[in-house]
């Protein structure tokens, strides 16, 4: 177990070198490499200081070397890319004090003087959100989670993220701790151990999060036992009594039109255990109004159009007061000037506004969990759409996604238009309105070919970036971003245990036919699979190592790893392009497909899909399998016949209801009408096999070991270079 250290060096801190270094050198422990990072203008001042403060003997068995700091960065950013050079096991993260200011118990768990307990960053300063703020983490009796550490910390450097966000006033340990959480399937982003003596909060004030406005967020002390709570204006203290034991609120705000639609949402949340209060803007009393759950209706009333909320008024005192979510209508009269109160007030508590047209096709949010609600504007979604010289196919593909719903939300649109594109397709994009975000061209000048088509066309932006990839004879169903919307939100942003990070991504089409058997295409029907296989529902989701074409949504991390695996593989730095890396699938035979190679790279690491698997085959996308770079032209009767194998029906919007309920949209034809539990979802491999995750995970290990000779497993997730043992 090896441990390198990042000390920044700042002009304030220079004459503190000396004894910064000797408090890691006195007893090193794991440690074996200490990289000083410093601006270029300071370096041959450090290189002094080393050589008159630092005798023979402190750093005879740890290596010391100087990393440069570029002057456009911040010190925590450049902490981090330091760290990012490293190749022990570990890393040590410390601010320009070093670990000065603690104690031995606490100095012995950071240098690794005693093998850690948890596999997971540790550190004596960790940060949590609490109510409207923040509460700053110290050691105790018992270790704590937290959101995120800061300074001093050690983390196993696999930990580190592949790539940084290096956007000016990102909070980069923020994004550390969140990275941590993804990755490894935890809520937290690292552990605060130590001794109960380094309890100062001095540090606090300088890492606690910054609100929207810029401004600090309120410091709470950690909520440890009753006499340690924040204390709450008198009045709220009725309301947070009665929330003392309920984890979570949701606030509905909405006209009385809307009760029908939103009162079976409030009721689930109601039935999970959480506090759910509906506010009625009305001109009159709501007495009359009912909710099937028995919810209390609060009256707010509206006398004149253009009323606005009062951030003085009861309903914002004691309501708003402790809220997790506000669920509202985007045209309830007092929509803007609620968005603006809770962007000010309640910078943590998550705003959903929904448009009333949407509100009849909102059934499937009726399962979905807190954590899930207040994620609901975390995960970016990007449109990415492949075009060449098919007109009459890039415009029912527009088409499709400007009738679909997306319920508030915004998305950006790229298209991607080859080199050879004709003239309506150059103006179909050229002369495109979507209205639902920006829209981007890109026109190639050199004509590349599908495989950098498809795999050029999006590249992720941060971790809540995902790219919805769409090649122009694709055709969607009106209610594709609302699966995509309850998928991700499940299974990236939901439970602990509904998380993992061998999922790549989210396919919007179902499949019929399985490709990649040696002896040829053969249908294929999920539903009568898992019947005779006896598993318990056999209309239940499920994961495939297959990675979908058709219409399918990728997440960044896997996203940057395969482009990372296939300049490796073109270039040939690890293995010779004709190399098998899969054996016995007909992918081998792709040569110009981006297909294969992404089918490689799942099978190494056992990544999945997840599909979805409703009645007669509907589906949230279908493929017309037109002419064009995998379609050839052949006699009518062949192509027709082929073309049916792939043609799937689209998932329609229900038809007008009675205004009395919710429409039933399909989505919640699933297992107790719910997305099912992560370990609840079947497995098939590439040959539509049912497996375990295990299985597949040991089949990639193996192939890896047989193909690079490296027996260790690899350590850096998402890293295609440690994957190939390629340095």
């Amino acid at each position: 177990m090896s441990l390198a250290a990042v000390l920044p060096i700042t002009p304030d801190t220079l004459s503190d070198l000396g004894e910064n270094l000797r408090t890691l050198l006195q007893r090193p422990g794991a440690l074996s490499e200490i990289l000083l990072v410093t601006p270029p203008q300071y370096h041959a001042k450090t290189r002094h200081t080393l050589q008159i403060s630092l005798s023979d003997e402190d750093d005879a068995d740890v290596e010391i070397s100087i990393f440069p700091w570029p002057s456009s960065i911040d010190q925590d950013l450049a902490t981090l890319l330091a760290a990012q050079k490293l190749s022990t096991d570990w890393v040590l993260l410390l601010d320009e004090g070093g670990l000065n200011g603690h104690d031995t118990k606490t100095r012995d768990m950071l240098l690794l003087r005693t093998k850690p307990a948890n596999i997971s960053p540790l550190g004596p300063h960790g940060i949590d959100y609490y109510l409207d703020g923040v509460t700053c983490i110290t050691p105790s009796s018992t270790t704590r989670k937290a959101a995120h550490l800061v300074p001093p910390m050690i983390l196993p450097t696999a930990f580190l993220p592949p790539t940084i966000d290096s956007t000016p006033g990102t909070d980069y340990w923020a994004a550390l701790g969140d990275y941590v959480s993804r990755s490894q399937r935890e809520l937290s982003g690292g552990v605060v151990l130590g001794s109960s003596d380094d309890s100062s909060v001095d540090w606090c004030s300088r890492y606690a999060p910054k609100a929207l406005d810029g401004s600090r967020l309120p410091i709470h002390v950690l909520p440890d036992t009753p006499e340690k709570r924040p204390q709450t204006p008198a009045a709220v203290q009725e309301l947070s009594a009665t929330h003392a034991t309920i984890s979570g609120s949701v606030l509905f705000m909405v006209s009385t039109v809307d009760i029908v639609y939103i009162s079976p949402i409030a009721c689930g949340l109601l039935q999970k255990g959480h506090h759910v209060d509906i506010v009625v803007l009305a001109e009159g009393n709501v007495t009359a109004l009912s909710v099937a759950c028995d919810l209390q209706l609060l009256a707010f009333p509206v006398a004149v159009p253009g009323d606005v909320i009062s951030p003085q008024s009861t309903l914002a005192a004691v309501v708003l007061q402790t809220l997790d979510v506000v669920i509202s209508v985007r045209e309830t009269q007092v929509q803007s000037q609620l968005s603006a109160f809770l962007a000010d007030d309640r910078p943590f508590t998550t705003h959903v506004c929904v448009p009333r047209e949407d509100l009849p096709y909102t059934d499937w949010m009726v399962s979905m969990d807190l954590n899930e609600w207040k994620n609901w504007h975390v995960p970016q979604i990007e449109l990415s759409v492949i075009t060449n010289d098919r007109p009459q196919s890039l415009q029912r593909l527009l088409s499709s996604l400007g009738e679909a719903r997306y319920f508030g939300d915004t998305l950006d649109m790229r298209i991607n238009i080859e080199q050879t594109a004709d003239d309506d397709t150059l103006r179909i994009a050229g002369e495109y309105v979507w209205e639902r975000g920006n829209v981007f061209l890109h026109h190639r000048i050199v004509h590349g070919g599908l495989l950098p088509a498809v795999v050029e066309s999006w590249y992720p932006r941060g971790n809540d970036s995902y790219g919805l990839i769409l090649e122009d004879d694709v055709e969607l169903s009106p209610l594709f971003y609302a699966y995509l919307k309850f998928t991700l939100l499940r299974y990236r942003y939901g439970r602990q245990e509904d998380r993992d990070p061998h999922l790549f991504g989210i396919s919007l089409y179902q499949q019929k036919n399985l490709e990649l058997r040696p002896e040829g295409r053969h249908l294929f029907d999920a539903r009568a699979a898992f019947a005779s296989a006896g598993l318990p529902h056999a209309h239940t989701p499920y994961l495939s190592q297959i990675p979908c074409s058709w219409g399918a949504l990728y997440f960044p991390e896997h996203w940057r790893e395969f482009h990372a695996y296939l300049g490796a593989r073109l270039a040939e730095r690890a293995l010779p392009l004709a190399q098998t890396v899969v054996p016995r699938v007909r992918s081998n035979r792709w040569t110009r497909s981006w297909k294969r190679y992404f089918i490689e790279l799942v099978f190494l690491r056992g990544y999945v899909m997840l599909y979805p698997n409703y009645a007669r085959f509907a589906s949230l996308s279908t493929n017309h399998l037109e002419v064009g770079s995998h379609v050839r032209d052949v006699p009518t009767d062949v192509y027709l016949r082929k073309k049916k194998l792939f043609n799937l029906p689209l998932m329609p919007l229900p038809g007008a209801g009675d205004g009395v309920a919710l429409l039933e949209t399909g989505l919640l034809e699933l297992p107790d009408e719910r997305l099912p539990a992560w370990d609840a979802l079947p497995v098939l491999d590439l040959l539509g096999a049912i497996v375990d995750q295990k299985t597949i995970e040991q089949r990639g290990m193996e192939r890896r070991i047989e193909l690079t000779g490296c027996e260790e497993p690899p350590l850096r997730p998402y890293d295609a270079r440690d994957l190939l043992c390629a340095q």
